[in-house]
């Protein structure tokens, strides 16, 4: 909680310096802005403060709306912006001086214009963009007390645009605290493409790294085939992940010569099994993804 607390107010001075900038439509500081409620809803989530993380999400909806386009920045949404920043400071130090409802006299009002403000949140229309499968590790500070916070937010903005086929470590260890990790490797696949994740994470506090990559399923030896798909994805730019499905890798010639031709491409070996995991660590002499 003091980490949090500490913490929040150096969030919180930040945000009040990048409200500032909204009217210039500044697409960085909206992104930053954006990020730092969607951290402190988190990790106040992580601390068990519902009532921050309901008021920081309220804020969040809004400037994610702006951040799509739905939504454009006028001096009214500055202002309301910088009146829930005044209500999120108001709730924390209720926090820190222990007092039981903290909620300022405006609280009620400003919730009803975020939520008018930013659709009442309504479902934006879906379209008809194709899904892409991604592979995407994630480095935190390690000398970070937070960490284990901060994967849980990464971990819920990663399950707000797109479906999580696998995560390491899963929700369940990091919310029961029996891992402070230094790195976390999920699997998602999503309508947005790699590089607007990695802007989406990139920003975040405690995060050292993103690796954003574009995966193929290994299933069978069909090698050529792979091998033909990594080449037309990685003449496009896209950094590439194989994911070695179990009882997938036969350790025979042409198993081994396709390993050698991806590892010389650059492309990283991943597998969610733990068998195939050490497997492919022992061949390629590194820890697989």
């Amino acid at each position: 909680m003091r980490e949090f607390l500490n913490e929040a107010h150096e969030q919180l001075d930040m945000l009040e310096q990048l409200l500032l900038k909204l009217e210039w439509n500044d697409r960085g500081a909206i992104d930053a802005v954006f990020r730092i409620a969607h951290t402190l809803k988190g990790s106040a989530a992580c601390v068990g403060l519902k009532d921050v993380a309901e008021f920081a999400h309220k804020m969040e909806n809004l400037l994610d709306a702006i951040r799509k386009g739905e939504v454009l920045v006028s001096q009214g949404i500055c202002s309301l912006l910088l009146q829930s920043g005044d209500v999120l400071r108001a709730l924390i130090r209720g926090v820190e001086e222990g007092i039981a409802n903290c909620a300022p006299p405006e609280y009620n009002k400003v919730v009803s214009e975020l939520e008018r403000a930013s659709g009442g949140g309504s479902s934006p229309a879906k379209n008809d963009k194709p899904c892409v499968k991604l592979f995407v590790r994630v480095t935190l500070d390690n000398s970070s007390e937070m960490r284990a916070a901060r994967a849980f937010v990464i971990l819920k903005r990663l399950e707000e645009i797109g479906r999580l086929e696998f995560a390491r470590p899963s929700e369940g260890e990091l919310m029961c605290g029996r891992v402070l990790p230094d790195a976390m490797t999920v699997v998602l696949e999503s309508e947005i493409e790699g590089r607007e994740v990695y802007e989406r994470l990139a920003g975040y506090p405690d995060v050292t790294d993103v690796d954003v990559r574009y995966m193929l399923q290994i299933r069978d030896a069909d090698w050529e085939r792979y091998k033909e798909y990594g080449d037309a994805l990685e003449s496009e730019g896209k950094h590439i992940a194989l994911d070695f499905m179990p009882g997938a890798v036969k350790l025979d010639v042409n198993a081994l010569r396709f390993i050698g031709e991806a590892l010389r491409h650059g492309w990283l070996l991943h597998s969610r099994d733990d068998l195939t995991c050490r497997v492919l660590s022992r061949m390629t002499m590194k820890e697989a993804g």
